[in-house]
């Protein structure tokens, strides 16, 4: 399959569709949309990130990264319906994240999303100390990994 991105704003109709799917299939498996972890409104398009993926012109996967501290970002509203878009995502997130001066990747999902924790376990992705409105929520787990290595 041969997947194709771009690099959009997060009021892109394609990604505000994907969005709606990821919202809905979070709903089921957690009981909640994880919409409130996500403000348009705090975007910003130096520091951040958002990404569609395209296969055959149908939009199949979406991501955004966000500023979190330093140089880590958060991975945030990943979603795909497609095999193997969701890898290619993951990659594509972490190069833009590069190009834009950060060295580390953070996120958190909700333990009982074990097909999410299992994804980003099988790309490097470590459990590390939560962070922020995580602190102290045992429903979630925090993962990280190091996007740049010291030389």
């Amino acid at each position: 399959m041969k997947f194709e991105h771009k690099k959009v704003e997060p009021n892109n109709i394609d990604f505000q569709s994907l969005v709606a799917e990821l919202n809905s299939s979070l709903s089921q498996i957690t009981q909640d949309s994880g919409e409130s972890s996500f403000s348009l409104d705090a975007f910003d398009s130096l520091k951040d990130g958002c990404i569609v993926v395209y296969l055959n012109k149908s939009a199949v996967a979406c991501g955004v990264f966000r500023y979190h501290q330093g140089d880590i970002c958060e991975l945030k509203r990943m979603y795909s319906n497609t095999s193997g878009a969701g890898t290619y995502l993951l990659e594509q997130l972490e190069s833009y994240a590069i190009e834009k001066g950060y060295k580390n990747a953070v996120l958190s999902t909700r333990r009982v999303n074990l097909k999410a924790v299992n994804f980003y376990l099988r790309n490097a992705y470590a459990e590390s100390d939560a962070y922020g409105k995580y602190v102290g929520v045992r429903r979630s787990i925090c993962l990280s990994k190091a996007l740049v290595t010291s030389q």
